[in-house]
């Protein structure tokens, strides 16, 4: 295929061009150069791109050019979540508004009454399945007559339990029409469903099933729960920049950015909990870069294409190889560099295996040895065993007993059933203790306490 260097290379029209021109948008991406010629000549298309390449113009544009614009909702764009319609909704008013075609995006959490007034007006729908599905009920919205339908993301759709819906919602469409099927990754799932509704389709591959990571440093942090907010200062304040930092509760989410803001940052949470109003606030304060720290739970995340994100930060590991791919992903977009760091506690060393099974990376331990605002403190939990033991070291003279020392660990407190092992030996002693009372232990009148690391 000839590289087109420009959009105006390509046969589109010249508003459009306008348009993009306006947005800085000159030079079209690699998977905009290979899916905008076949998807003007009206081909079905499946499309294999990840978030961030640039793939939502690929499918706006040729929608765009060949809508009519006078016979109601002509195109329908199905996303997981609503985050993405409302980023695919602001593409397509850009680039839309050159032709005076109206966008609406559909979603839950907002009023279905304002939503039912801007499809009067509108052309294309973009929307999230189950929105979509209840204004169809409802006679609100017609898919009768529609001429393209695009699947954004569907792979995370599938993920998402959304099969069902999807199926539910092209059968109430025209047989003849443009289906153009978008997704990061092709599972078998998808090739079924392309089988079914798709005709004939044009196949671009421009990302891999597994984890490419071009573009993306990858590393690890050794830290215990207890220190992971100051490691995670110590990154924000060493390494400047924009960061994503996901968390696997919303609790959690929540109790980041709180604890951050204690100490200055600009940080917020994004979680399901939050009234839609007050996401897509944080959202776009974090595009427009009023907030440079977003910590995130993994299902209010899907979607979030931001520019210019230097830094992802796995604050929890998390429980799912597919879900570290997803986030990572998140930076390093449009050729663009970027960091991906994950904390791993002791216990979860073999989750970090799993990963770079799944990626087929040895994912490299990276060392954070300046301090952030956040001072670390002793994890003991980190040094203990599987039964909470932590392991103490420290000097004895030859006059010191066993019992000796359980004497001194009862003076600080420190119960028989709480003391396992004691070891004296020439000069030095050790003593297991559980990790909840060890603070006590170091308080204790030894000399030259130290902590025996176990891995």
């Amino acid at each position: 295929m000839e590289k087109m260097e420009k959009f105006e290379d390509m046969p589109i029209d010249e508003m459009l061009i306008s348009s993009l021109k306006k947005r800085d948008f000159v030079v079209p991406t690699d998977v905009q150069v290979a899916a905008i010629p076949p998807a003007l000549q009206g081909n079905d298309m499946i499309v294999q791109a990840r978030t961030g390449s640039g793939k939502t113009l690929s499918f706006l544009i040729p929608i765009f050019e060949k809508m009519e614009g006078n016979a109601g909702i002509e195109a329908i764009v199905l996303v997981p979540v609503r985050e993405l319609a409302q980023q695919v909704e602001n593409e397509a008013k850009h680039i839309g508004n050159a032709k005076g075609l109206g966008t609406v995006a559909v979603y839950g959490g907002t009023s279905i009454e304002n939503q039912i007034r801007g499809i009067k007006k509108a052309s294309i729908v973009v929307g999230t399945p189950g929105r979509i599905i209840d204004l169809m009920k409802r006679g609100a919205l017609r898919l009768d007559s529609i001429k393209f339908f695009v699947l954004d993301e569907a792979d995370r759709m599938l993920d998402m339990g959304f099969l069902e819906d999807i199926t539910w919602i092209i059968s109430r469409t025209p047989d003849k029409k443009q289906v153009m099927l978008y997704s990061a990754t092709i599972p078998e799932e998808i090739v079924k469903l392309s089988r079914r509704y798709l005709d004939n389709p044009v196949r671009l591959k421009l990302s891999e099933d597994s984890i490419s990571a071009k573009g993306i440093s990858q590393y690890y942090v050794r830290v215990g729960d207890m220190n992971k907010l100051a490691k995670l200062s110590a990154l924000l304040d060493n390494e400047p920049g924009k960061y994503l930092v996901f968390t696997r509760t919303k609790i959690g989410a929540q109790r980041v950015a709180d604890n951050l803001k204690k100490w200055g940052y600009k940080a917020f949470a994004l979680h399901g909990d939050m009234t839609q109003a007050a996401r897509t606030r944080t959202m776009n304060d974090f595009k427009d870069g009023k907030i440079n720290i977003l910590i995130a739970t993994d299902v209010a995340s899907r979607g979030i294409d931001v520019e210019g994100i230097s830094h992802v930060v796995n604050y929890d590991a998390p429980l799912f190889q597919k879900d570290y791919v997803h986030r990572i992903g998140r930076t390093g977009r449009l050729g663009k560099d970027g960091k991906a760091v994950t904390f791993i506690t002791r216990e979860e060393l073999p989750v970090l295996r799993k990963i770079e099974e799944y990626t087929g990376k040895k994912i490299p331990q990276m060392t954070i040895e300046k301090h952030g605002k956040v001072r670390e403190r002793i994890d003991y939990r980190e040094y203990a065993d599987v039964f909470g033991m932590v392991t103490l070291r420290f000097r004895v003279d030859e006059k010191t007993s066993k019992r000796d020392i359980i004497k001194i660990m009862e003076q600080q407190g420190i119960r028989d059933e709480e003391i396992g092992r004691i070891a004296l030996g020439k000069g030095y002693g050790e003593i297991e203790i559980h990790y909840s009372r060890a603070h006590r232990a170091s308080k204790a009148k030894l000399k030259s306490v130290s902590i025996v690391r176990k891995e």
